[in-house]
């Protein structure tokens, strides 16, 4: 501390004298000395600005390098999305042109089944109309297969006993084939229908 206060001393009450002194007797060289110094004191701030603008720069060029990277993946994305949703409709509209056809097939073959079996079971009504067949299966030429008959309706007011004869009409006989014969492909058509994949799963 005493150190301090002697060199503090030395300065203040000699040094510093001395300098403003001189100062004064020479003002035009201590303006060139003021000047110098600034203009070293500019020449270094000049280098810092220039070092702060290049990192600036090279800032700004990664950041809008990054900026063109991440707007490229964007188109990238959208592209991609957009096909997706083209791809999609197509196999959509695809799917929808398959299941049609299945259907189509599926339904052509069950009404021709459905022809088919109608006519045969007709038949078979008019054989047993004619002959007096017993109730139950007749075999049909189709190969293979039997076409169910259904019972012939009475028509009576009461019980029937066993022996008695009952009238029923043409009409209702043939109303009570077709229905039979149409509900059992109804049901095919509704199982086929089912068994169609609507969504392409494998």
């Amino acid at each position: 501390m005493k150190l301090l206060r002697v060199l503090l001393g030395g300065f203040f009450g000699e040094v510093l004298p001395a300098l403003l002194r001189w100062m004064w007797r020479h003002p035009w060289q201590m303006l060139c000395i003021v000047l110098a110094l600034l203009d070293i004191w500019l020449w270094i701030g000049r280098d810092n600005a220039r070092a702060d603008a290049v990192k600036q720069k090279a800032k700004a060029a990664h950041w809008l390098g990054q900026f063109r990277a991440q707007k490229r993946e964007m188109h990238k994305l959208t592209v991609r999305i957009r096909d997706a949703r083209i791809d999609a409709a197509r196999l959509d509209q695809e799917n929808i042109a398959r299941v049609k056809r299945e259907w189509s097939a599926h339904l052509q073959e069950v009404t021709y089944d459905y022809r088919q079996d109608l006519a045969a079971a007709r038949a078979a009504v008019a054989v047993r109309l004619r002959n007096g067949a017993r109730p139950g299966a007749v075999r049909t030429d189709r190969g293979g297969g039997e076409a169910a008959v259904p019972d012939l309706p009475a028509l009576s007011t009461g019980a029937m006993r066993p022996g008695d004869t009952a009238i029923v009409d043409g009409a209702d006989i043939d109303a009570s084939t077709v229905n039979t014969v149409r509900l059992i492909h109804l049901i095919a058509a509704w199982d086929k229908a089912a068994a169609i994949d609507v969504n392409n799963q494998p």
